[in-house]
């Protein structure tokens, strides 16, 4: 059990001393406003009175990047139910106003848009280190209030986030630890790390996740950074929804979970991670690390041909649609060769594959779910340094 888990499950031992932590919606980003399903996730887990604040400080310009999700929030829970709390990385001293900590102490909830990241961390944790806007949200949380956010309002839930690189930098150059990050980019010069706020202790988050084939920074992150060894892949219009040590999966796409726990280490690469996919509705207990698939979902039909491996297994979308032909296939492993390493996906004997009725994004089967599959990460012994 890692110490992040265990604080974690210390701090819900102590429900009966006080209030059970709120629920933390973490999405992937490109949240549409029809996406009934997460936003009353959010809005259905809000504690007390008071409005549900929508944070800014992501956006290119706060000051009115505010007013889209006002409004969005207020067609779902009435006129009047939710406001701004505006603080900006260019104004720092906002996250230490008296005036906007008082705001924030009053929320029923909290939002944190898109944008940049590291933004977000400037302003609340600057340098690692807490503000009293910081500490108010946190506060709030602790004592049940919802905490959300989108895209990077997803990243900043880990302690440490991943703030910028792509798959193959990752799996090319490894990993760089470095504080005040500028930017979620396309930077090819590895995987660069930073401070989060710290609201979902127990793994580490990824989001845009199979839109943008970011799978392969996550596992790169997952072996990488000491105190992890579980994961969350979340993909866009998908929210991880998180009560406790439940987890599940709601919206249009799906989540990745890696769960590197009894994985056997070599290195920079590793043998055995344990991979589930979770489709709308799926389950998973951060504890026990089970997974279970939604009561709607049937099995996805088998016996389809082998697998055409994609060129570039990084590229948007192609590991999702990879992953729904192996589902129907008799294949019982994949391999792609990778900036100079490999991984492997197997079937092992638990594998199943579950799905809902009708399409989903990308044209695979809506809800697709997996479980029982294993995947060997090999990475060149050159890549990157230990943070």
């Amino acid at each position: 059990m890692t110490p992040r888990l265990l604080c974690l499950l210390l701090l819900l031992a102590l429900r009966p001393l006080a209030a059970q932590p709120g629920r933390l919606v973490i999405v992937g980003g490109a949240l549409r406003d029809t996406n009934t399903a997460v936003y009353r996730a959010i809005l259905d887990a809000r504690q007390g009175s008071g409005p549900f604040c929508i944070i800014p400080t992501a956006g290119a310009t706060p000051e009115s990047a505010m007013d889209g999700p006002v409004r969005t929030f207020e067609r779902y829970s009435g006129a009047g139910t939710a406001r701004g709390v505006l603080i900006s990385a260019k104004q720092p001293e906002t996250a230490r106003d008296p005036a906007v900590v008082a705001q924030l102490e009053a929320c029923s909830g909290f939002y944190f848009i898109g944008g940049v990241q590291s933004r977000v961390t400037a302003a609340f944790r600057p340098d690692g280190q807490s503000t009293p806007a910081y500490e108010a949200v946190l506060k709030r949380w602790r004592v049940g209030a919802v905490v959300a956010g989108s895209s990077a309002g997803a990243a900043i839930m880990s302690d440490p986030m991943i703030a910028n690189g792509t798959s193959a930098g990752a799996f090319s150059r490894g990993l760089v630890r470095r504080e005040g990050a500028a930017a979620d980019d396309d930077s090819t010069a590895g995987m660069v790390m930073s401070h989060g706020l710290g609201f979902f202790p127990a793994a580490l988050a990824d989001q845009h996740f199979l839109a943008r084939g970011r799978f392969g920074r996550l596992l790169v992150a997952l072996l990488d950074v000491p105190g992890f060894d579980l994961a969350f892949g979340i993909d866009e219009n998908t929210a991880l929804v998180v009560d406790g040590l439940q987890v599940r999966a709601v919206g249009a796409s799906a989540v990745a979970v890696f769960d590197a726990r009894d994985a056997v280490r070599a290195g920079r690469s590793a043998r055995g991670v344990t991979m589930h996919l979770m489709g709308s509705g799926d389950a998973f207990d951060l504890k026990s690390r089970r997974y279970t698939a939604s009561a709607e979902k049937t099995a996805l039909d088998a016996g389809g041909p082998a697998v055409v491996s994609p060129a570039n297994i990084f590229a948007p979308w192609e590991f999702l649609r990879t992953l729904d032909a192996f589902g129907r296939s008799t294949d019982r492993e994949l391999s792609w060769p990778v900036s100079g390493g490999a991984i492997t996906l197997r079937k092992a004997d638990a594998f199943r594959a579950t799905r809902l009725d009708g399409t989903g994004v990308q044209n695979v089967v809506a809800g697709l779910g997996m479980t029982g599959l294993r995947m060997d990460v090999e990475r060149p012994a050159t890549a990157g340094r230990a943070p």
